[in-house]
C-alpha cells in the first residue's frame, strides 16, 4: 500500500528526477530506512536509478536530461527535435551545463553534458514537456549554440531550422553578439543571407578579417564569401 501511495505522490512532482530526500519526505522515514526502501523499489522495477541518489519514474530522456544538474538546459539538435526544426530523432540528449559531468544512460538514451562558460550560458527557459517540466534553449539560442559548436548539430540542420517562421531575427542577432564569437556571427549572417535576410549592417563592426570555415568538419573549398570572411565549404539546397 505504501508503494502505491509513494508512486502516486512521485507522479505529482513536476521534476522527473527524484532525490532520496523527496522520497524520505513523502514516506516520513529516516534516510537509512529510505535507502533500503528505494532498493526494494528498484528490484521490483518500480523505480529507476539514474545515478547515486537520483531516481526517476520517467521513460523519457528529454524529461530527465535538464533536471539532473542545475542549472542546465537542452540545446543543439535535441532542442531542434523538440521544436520540430528537424525530422531526425536524436538518440543522444544534449545538455548544456556550467560544470563538467560524465555522460549517463537513461530511458534507453545517452545523455551528454556540454560545459559552457557562464557568459555564454543564457537564453533558456523552463517549459512543460508532456507531464513534466524541462529546461530548454529558446529557439534562437539553440541555433546560436549550434553555430558555436557545430559538432553537436550539423550546419545543414541549422540552415533548415532558420526556415522556421517562429524564429525572431532580432533575438538571433542579439544572442550571436552576446556569444563573443566572430565565427558564430559569420555563420549566422551567411546562412540568413541564403534565406534572403541580410543582417550585415547590424553586425559588421563585430567581424574580423580572418577567413573561417563555414563547416569546420569539411575540407576547405575554393569558394569564399568576401562579405562574411567565410570559406563556403558546404552547399545547401
Amino acid at each position: 500500500m505504501q508503494s502505491i501511495y509513494l508512486l502516486r505522490e512521485l507522479e505529482k512532482l513536476n521534476n522527473p528526477v527524484i532525490s532520496l530526500t523527496d522520497i524520505a519526505r513523502i514516506i516520513s522515514k529516516r534516510r537509512e530506512y529510505t535507502r533500503v526502501y528505494i532498493h526494494r523499489l528498484i528490484k521490483k522495477n518500480l523505480l529507476t536509478e539514474i545515478e547515486k541518489g537520483k531516481y526517476t519514474l520517467s521513460f523519457e530522456a528529454f524529461e530527465i536530461g535538464s533536471n539532473i544538474i542545475f542549472p542546465s538546459y537542452t540545446s543543439f539538435i535535441s532542442a531542434y527535435s523538440i521544436y520540430g526544426f528537424t525530422t531526425q530523432i536524436p538518440t543522444t540528449v544534449q545538455i548544456i551545463a556550467l560544470k563538467s559531468k560524465k555522460p549517463l544512460e537513461a530511458a534507453n538514451s545517452k545523455i551528454i553534458f556540454i560545459k559552457f562558460k557562464k557568459k555564454n550560458f543564457f537564453g533558456y527557459k523552463r517549459e512543460k514537456f508532456r507531464d513534466k517540466y524541462i529546461f530548454i534553449a529558446e529557439p534562437e539560442k539553440a541555433i546560436i549554440d549550434s553555430l558555436y559548436l557545430p559538432q553537436y548539430c550539423p550546419i545543414s540542420e541549422t540552415y533548415e531550422a532558420l526556415r522556421s517562421k517562429e524564429i525572431n531575427i532580432d533575438k538571433l542577432i542579439e544572442y550571436s553578439l552576446s556569444m563573443d564569437s566572430y565565427v558564430v556571427i559569420k555563420r549566422l549572417g551567411y546562412l540568413l543571407e541564403l534565406h534572403e535576410i541580410d543582417i550585415f549592417e547590424k553586425v559588421k563592426r563585430k567581424l574580423n578579417k580572418r577567413y573561417d570555415l563555414l563547416n569546420p568538419f569539411m575540407k576547405k573549398s575554393k569558394n569564399n564569401s568576401a562579405k562574411w570572411k567565410l570559406n563556403i565549404n558546404e552547399v545547401f539546397q
